[in-house]
């Protein structure tokens, strides 16, 4: 972690997050441009705000690299912003930005890195984008040269003429919330949003090292007017901003009768020094905040009550919490759940009627339920972080392999646990460039033969489906090859059986085995099947499955199954002998039990039950975990169906117990050493009576078969 100074150690979590949101945002930008090919002006602002919202506050930590890389960023866009006629080609603008953002994201990689951090020298970048600017200037100003920042713009603007409509708006913050510069700057910026901006006082907010020290004594005075004349939205969004204390309307952007009379004669005051007289100031709008931690800077009263009357009005805050305080809470709800079901499941209390307590107990589960689902919705993010920035992966490797391919983007409203969406980064990102480099032809001529659009499509699909969520990254290329796919496969020793008892589903999912690959050279962008061993494990570890569908010369498929949430899971428990499993609901398709004469002896695969005309597999689990059991006649036991990518299997128990919300724990560290998972387990869970029941893996079960 990089060395800051005393006192802005809790700011370095902050500056990581709104960095790397601000850079996601310039992703998108530019991309949205370079398919247009062309920069509206809003763009341009927006790209510009950017670039001076990351260099003020890389200043602010100490970054000085990183301010500076992002002040030349700035100044280009300055020259864009400021002489849009030479923009007849721009086309080296975003190579040239596309570089900048991914080394800024490397560089703040490294800030939150757990070794000692050491700055980039950016000079190579930095010459580039001089470059850039003086080609923007057909030579001038010559590279090096300051072409101006955004401070001196705002300058000019502060020292302006309000205008008619304009509202003057004096803030103050908290006392002893200090950094009052920057946050006048931060809330400058988002009234920008909402409303022009006329003027503010202090001009400077990061050149000035006095700039605080006027917001404390004197407040932070703004003038800006709404587009819709929504003045109103813009008071409202000062009100709820973090950290102020209070504020008060200066003017109203409505002249007064003698000021309608002499404005024909008197021009307008800058906004600094457009205070009006005492008795015209409003009463200030005072906005409480929820248990201060310091005392309110004294706002000026005011005298004329006529005008206005303090308004209080509550104040809706949101808060970046730390996401291992979330896991601490999460694993404190699984701990009352547990704790819940060993009170309620208590042995002693057994046989005794007690009503209320019963009446208790179920109130009390409602609660914990609730409690749950609160916690649960907390850590529940779209999945739109992860599906944007495959929009970078597709340009990329558009330009680099001379394809023509869009990215389409749906269900990316759908919600998964915070922890599992970090993990689907990188499985996503290597599943999007295998359909870029090997599912997508080489020439849009071959598409159009085969009838297809010239234009190749990569899809990104999200669905919620009873549990979990069912992701799919498709393309509409050349699909694969089966033939070629068993042919590579026999050639390295993979294949377990014939070659011809593979149907095309099972050639399919050999891509996905270790060290498998079809590619005859290894480029920059791995094969198909280079990794993809690598993707699956990734995907498993967050309880998830990956398959494959293709249907050769239309595309290919991938099918990402996983959990909505991997620590409480809905759980049907059975019993073999006195040993306790549970088995995920979402596996179960159904339970019943059998006679004897319906069971089939397959010389190859053992015992299996015909089911509505298709024959599946028994799986004993009392021979497969080696635990004793007096019930091995399959009448007085029961069958469980149940099916994880597409493969189905019975399961025989002793006996159901029933439906119960599981808390997963993981083995412990000890055990490690042995293949429990592989073996069809995939973690443990405490039962009401304070024993053990063991979760079954059902995917691992079946391969392990």
């Amino acid at each position: 972690m990089a060395k800051i100074e005393s006192g802005m150690e809790s700011m370095i979590d902050m500056y990581i997050f709104e960095t790397n949101t601000l850079l996601e945002q310039l992703d998108e930008i530019l991309l949205k441009t370079e398919e247009a090919q062309t920069f509206t002006d809003d763009d341009i602002n927006e790209i510009f705000r950017i670039m001076h919202t990351v260099k003020g506050s890389s200043a602010m930590m100490g970054f000085d690299e990183l301010q500076y890389l992002a002040h030349k960023g700035e100044e280009l866009f300055f020259i864009i912003r400021e002489k849009p006629g030479q923009l007849d080609d721009v086309s080296f603008i975003y190579d040239l930005v596309f570089r900048m953002s991914d080394l800024f994201k490397a560089e703040v990689e490294l800030i939150q890195g757990e070794e000692e951090y050491e700055a980039t020298d950016f000079s190579d970048v930095i010459k580039d984008l001089e470059k850039g600017a003086s080609m923007l200037t057909d030579g001038a100003p010559a590279a090096g040269t300051e072409v101006g920042t955004y401070a001196d713009v705002e300058k000019e603007k502060a020292g302006g003429c309000p205008g008619e409509g304009a509202v003057t708006v004096r803030i103050f913050f908290q006392d002893g919330c200090k950094m009052e510069n920057l946050r006048s700057f931060m809330l400058l910026n988002k009234i920008r949003e909402e409303a022009d901006v006329r003027g503010f006082h202090p001009a400077d907010l990061e050149g000035d090292p006095n700039a605080s020290d006027v917001i404390i004594e004197e407040g932070f005075t703004v003038t800006f007017k709404s587009e819709n004349d929504d003045n109103d939205s813009v008071l409202k969004l000062i009100e709820n901003a973090i950290n102020v204390e209070s504020y008060e309307v200066i003017s109203d952007g409505k002249p007064s009768e003698t000021e309608a009379a002499e404005s024909s004669s008197t021009a307008a005051a800058p906004v600094e020094a457009a205070a009006p007289a005492a008795e015209n100031i409003p009463a200030p709008i005072v906005i409480p905040a929820p248990e201060p931690a310091f005392t309110a800077a004294p706002v000026p009263a005011a005298s004329n009550a006529n005008q206005a009357a303090a308004l209080n009005t509550g104040k809706q805050s949101i808060i970046s919490v730390n996401l291992a305080k979330l896991d601490q809470l999460h694993d404190i709800v699984g701990e009352i759940i547990t704790t819940e079901s060993m009170v309620i499941s208590n042995p002693e209390l057994e046989g005794l009627k007690l009503e209320s307590f019963h009446k208790s107990a179920r109130e009390l589960k409602k609660l914990t339920d609730e409690l749950q689902d609160t916690v649960m919705s907390i850590r529940m993010v779209p999945l739109a972080g992860p599906f944007q920035k495959m929009n970078r992966i597709v340009r990329d490797m558009k330009m680099k392999l001379g394809k023509d391919a869009e990215l389409k983007i749906m269900g990316e409203d759908t919600e998964v646990d915070k922890t599992i969406v970090d993990s689907l980064n990188d499985p996503l990102m290597h599943l999007v460039r295998n359909c870029m480099d090997h599912g997508i032809e080489t020439s849009a001529e071959d598409r159009v033969e085969k009838g297809k659009p010239a234009k190749a499509t990569v899809t990104l699909n999200a669905v919620s489906s009873s549990g979990e969520v069912i992701i799919t990254v498709s393309d509409d290329g050349k699909g694969i090859d089966c033939e070629k796919v068993l042919r590579k496969a026999e050639m390295n020793g993979l294949l377990m059986k014939p070659a011809s008892d593979y149907t095309e589903r099972e050639i399919q999912q050999m891509i996905l085995m270790a060290g498998f690959s079809t590619n005859d050279v290894v480029t920059e962008f791995s094969g198909r099947g280079v990794g993809m061993d690598v993707v699956r494990d990734n995907i498993e570890k967050c309880g998830g499955t990956l398959t494959v569908e293709s249907k050769t010369g239309y595309g290919t498929t991938f099918i990402i199954k996983i959990p909505l949430t991997l620590a409480i899971i809905q759980g049907m428990e059975v019993k073999v002998d006195n040993t306790v499993f549970a088995i995920p609901i979402s596996t179960i398709r159904q339970s019943f039990k059998v006679r004897n004469d319906e069971i089939i002896q397959d010389t190859q695969r053992g015992e299996m039950i015909m089911i509505r005309g298709e024959c599946y597999p028994i799986i004993r689990l009392h021979e497969k975990f080696a635990i004793p059991s007096e019930i091995t006649n399959f009448e007085d036991g029961i069958l469980l169906q149940v099916e994880t990518d597409g493969k189905n299997v019975c399961l025989f128990a002793d006996r159901l117990i029933g439906e119960q919300q599981v808390v997963v724990k993981p083995f412990p560290a000890y055990l490690s050493r042995y293949n429990i998972k592989g073996a069809g387990l995939s973690g443990c869970t405490i039962m009401g009576d304070g024993s053990i029941s063991l979760i079954i893996d059902v995917a691992n079960l079946i391969e392990a078969y």
